[in-house]
Formats: structure tokens, sequence, C-alpha cells
């Protein structure tokens, strides 16, 4: 019997090489056979065939099986090429190429507003991401299934490392599982929400977005929409307009000027024609039995309810009633026709500027939480001065609020800043971040008469207003007369403010106590020229008096 060296790297009882016998292992053909008269050494012992004729070498071992398990997760297919599964394995990774391309691709070249737009204009659609979304989870768990039970075959494992490959399989899936659950939850938020803010048909004036052409708003220059901050509560009755922004949109641009209007402002005008314009030719006015006036623009959302039979008959319904009411008034007092509105809740502003982590402000004097114009205590403490303020939902409410230690006007800068604060924070991350928490105070807290169909163009001319200037001019005393206002010249003002006049030189310019409301420069009505800053009537950078 021919003996072989314990530490010999050949054995020839055929003259056939080991090399070539490891090679013939190594590539799954069958070696030769040793004689029958030939004894074998422990070294001539040899495992299991391999897997196939397509297989590496690899992943037979327990750290290899793990590898290629966790490469297969991130770049399926790949574990079972290795496992040998060619055919299934080159469709896999084809498969997996194809969606990372489409990605890529989106990513640099598409447009995700376009995108979202027609996903939330579509609510159906929304539907069916989510059944895309169960699908690629379920062919991707299979497909790590599949790749780490190709990859045990013919792998000696233990029995804890049975134990710690199931652990591993189950991780990974779960790990997969869990943005694909989240994004198809976000999918099904987002049509619940949107299906409870917009309506089927709408709310305005009829004028519509072209969604045909490439730009839907090229017929409309400027795109003007009612910012109304309601007080509506479990403690009131009614919807009582606490806040009204008039926002002047260059659709081409984006750049927005932002029309604050006192809510105390009395005797404003009827549409001309109308009925109620006909029993009330001196305005909307009226005292109590004090002689205080009480016929203010913020009361007449109330009348448009009380009256709506009588002047309103062509609406709907009583609140219907009193957002024409307000919408007439507005166009009345800046003489601009009033596209769209939009209505939040002001305790619902809370739970946005919350979900959004907050808004950055400059609190130029300290300013009371609580009380009232009766009552001149602090209930809640104070809002301390200082530039940078990071306020919570709570502290940016009564940021926006606060009115017995200043007045009206410096109430109405404060809410135009906070409208400022959140363009400014509403970074998409951050919103996607918080979407569940802004969706619900969204659905609760927020009307308006945008139609379903028309989101899609809303959503692309937003994004531009997110990149654009921003502008304000607030009708404080300083710049009008609420009691005796005069509405040319406060036209005059708004048309100015969205078409600022040309002038020659500087040295040119006539004061304003030297102008006239039709020379297109601005008067100051109810204010001397020494009580009025130099650029009171001119519509400011809204980070400039924030």
């Amino acid at each position: 019997m021919t003996q072989v060296a314990p530490h010999s790297g050949r054995h020839s009882w055929d003259g056939t090489d080991t090399s070539l016998r490891r090679r013939d292992l190594r590539d799954g053909r069958e070696a030769p056979a040793p004689p029958a008269n030939r004894a074998i050494t422990s070294l001539q012992r040899t495992s299991p065939a391999a897997r196939g004729r397509h297989a590496s070498s690899y992943g037979q071992n327990y750290p290899r099986v793990v590898g290629w398990t966790l490469l297969g997760t991130l770049l399926p297919g790949v574990g079972l090429l290795a496992a040998g599964r060619r055919v299934s394995g080159t469709i896999a990774v084809a498969c997996a190429s194809l969606v990372l391309s489409a990605g890529l691709t989106f990513y640099f070249l598409g447009d995700p507003v376009a995108l979202a737009g027609s996903l939330v204009s579509q609510p159906d659609r929304l539907l069916l991401v989510l059944l895309g979304l169960i699908m690629v989870l379920l062919l991707w768990a299979a497909v790590v299934l599949f790749t780490h039970s190709s990859l045990r075959r013919f792998a000696h494992l233990g029995a804890g490392q049975r134990l710690v490959s199931t652990l591993l399989v189950t991780s990974l899936i779960t790990l997969v599982a869990l943005p694909t659950a989240k994004a198809g939850s976000y999918a099904l938020i987002l049509r619940d929400t949107v299906t409870g803010i917009f309506s089927a048909s709408g709310a305005g004036d009829g004028v519509r977005p072209n969604k045909a052409g490439g730009d839907p708003w090229a017929s409309l220059p400027r795109v003007n929409v009612l910012l109304i901050g309601s007080d509506a509560g479990a403690d009131r009755i009614g919807i009582r307009p606490d806040t009204l922004v008039l926002a002047s949109i260059d659709s081409r641009s984006g750049d927005t000027v932002l029309f604050s209007l006192p809510r105390n402002l009395q005797k404003v005008p009827f549409p001309p024609g109308t009925r109620q314009a006909a029993d009330n030719p001196f305005g909307f006015q009226c005292t109590d039995a004090a002689g205080v006036p009480q016929c203010l623009l913020n009361a007449m959302w109330t009348f448009g309810e009380e009256h709506w039979k009588d002047y309103y008959p062509q609406e709907a319904s009583a609140y219907d009633a009193g957002l024409r009411a307000t919408s007439d008034a507005v166009e009345q007092v800046t003489g601009l026709r009033v596209h769209q509105y939009a209505m939040l809740n002001l305790r619902g502003f809370m739970q946005f500027v919350d979900a959004i982590g907050g808004i950055t402000v400059n609190v130029r004097q300290r300013l009371p939480i609580g009380g009232s114009s009766e009552n001149h205590v602090a209930t809640g403490g104070w809002i301390e001065a200082g530039p940078n303020q990071h306020l919570d939902g709570y502290h940016a409410l009564w940021y926006a609020r606060s009115r017995w230690s200043t007045d009206d006007y410096d109430r109405m800068r404060r809410q135009r800043c906070v409208i400022g604060a959140v363009i400014k924070e509403a970074d998409p991350a951050k919103m996607a971040m918080a979407f569940p928490q802004i969706a619900a105070a969204a659905k609760s807290n927020i009307t308006t008469g945008i139609p379903l169909a028309d989101l899609g163009a809303w959503v692309t001319l937003t994004k531009k207003v997110k990149d654009a200037k921003v502008r304000s001019l607030p009708f404080t005393q300083s710049v009008i007369s609420t009691e005796n206002p005069d509405f040319v010249a406060i036209r005059q003002l708004v048309a100015d403010a969205i078409n600022p006049p040309v002038q020659s030189s500087p040295s040119a310019a006539p004061s304003p106590s030297e102008s006239s409301p039709g020379g297109g420069v601005r008067p100051t009505p109810g204010s001397s020229p020494s009580e009025a800053p130099p650029d009171s009537t001119t519509a400011q950078d809204i980070n400039a008096v924030c």
C-alpha cells in the first residue's frame, strides 16, 4: 500500500494532481474516485459536492452565508447569483437596476412638485401608490428569503448559527417593511387630508388655472388669495375673522404682497348695484346704544350669515353667504378681485407650528400672554423681548394675537411676521418628518375653496412663492383712517404696491403731504406727515419689518 506523507500536497493513486481534484470540485464536476485497493488518508476526504455548476466556491460557510444575505438584501439578485441561481438572480438584478436607474433619473431630471400635484389632485392615485408599495414590499421580502435559503442549501450550520440566521432574515425583512409601511401610511393620510380639506368643485369667483398648457397661471398675471384667521371655537358663536390678509401673488415670479386689513375698519362699501348697497348707501355702519361702532370689517361675515336669504340668496348656505360678504368687502377696500380663500382656525395654528418644530421671530417688546383690553393682566406670563426667539405653537399664537399692551396695528405687523416665519421654516424635509401631525392639524382647522382638480397648479404656485420675495403693506392708523377711510386712496396704495410707480429721481418725488390719490403717490389720510414714517405707505420686504 502506498503511503502519503501527511504534509504532502499531492496524492497519486492514479497520477491525478489533488489541485486538479480541488478545481474539479470547485467547478462542480465529479472528481475521479480513488482505486478500490488504495487507502485514503484524512487529507483525502472531501466535503459534499458544491452547489451547482453556476455556483461560486464562496458561501459554503456561515460568515459568507450572512455576508451574501446582507449584500443580496441591499442589492437584490447578487446573493442569488452567488448561490447558483443564475436565472432568478439575473432577473432580480435587472429589476433592481431598472428601479434604481428610474429613481436616479427622476432625482436629477424629474419634477417632484409636479408629481406631488398630480397625486394630490387625484387622490385615487394615492391608492395605486399604496398598492405599488405593497407589491414592492412583498417582492423584496421574497428575494431576501429566497436568497438566504439558496445560500444555506449546502452550508453546514450549527443550531445557534441557524437561529441567528433566522433572526437576521427576520430583521432584514422588517427593515425593508418599515419604510415601505411608513410611505404607505403617508399615502393614506395624504388622501384623507386632501379629500377632507379640498372639495370636488371648490368655491371662489370661477377663475381657474389652465392645466392644459405648460404654465397653468399664464392667463392670470396676479392671483389674489384671502387669508382668514378665524377666532371660532367652542366658547364662541359663529365665525369671527380675527385676521384678514389679502395675498396678491405674481403668478410668473411668485413675488407676493401681503395687505393686512384692520378688523376695525368702518364704513366699508358694498358692491355697486347690489341690493345691500342700495340699502346701505353710506357703507357698512351702525352703533350700539352707547354710540360705539359695531359694523366693522370683521363683522361682515356675521352680516352675510344673518342676511343670507335677503342679500345673498344665490349662495348655498349661511357659511357661503358670510364668506361672500367678507370677500366682497375686501374687494371694495383694495380694488383687487379675490380669486380664492383659505381660512385657518387660530387654535389649530398652534398644532401646525408645533408640527414644524416652532418658528423663529424677533420679539421687539415684551408681550403678555392672556388678559384683554378690559383686563390688563398677563394671566399666562410673558413673551420676553429679544432677537431670534424660537417659539412653540402656544407662544407663537400669543405672539400673533397679544394686543392690550400694544395695539391692533403692531399686532398686524406681528401676524405678517408669523406668516413669513412659517414660509421660512416650511422646508420639505421638515414637513415630511412632521407630515402626520401637519395633516391632522390641517384637516381639522383649514378650510379653503380650492377645487381638488386644481390642487396641482396651486402646489406649483406655492413653490414659486417660497423661493420669491414677500413684501407687506399694513393699513395701520399711520397709513389710513379706520374711522373715516378714503377708499380711493387705499386702492391707489394697493395699486402702487403691486406695480410701484417709476419716478425719474428721488428728488423729483413729491412728499406724501403734497400728493393726491390720482397722482400715483401715496397719501396718508388719518395722520399728519410728521406722524408717519417715510416708508409707512410703501410695501416693505417682510424681513425688514420683522
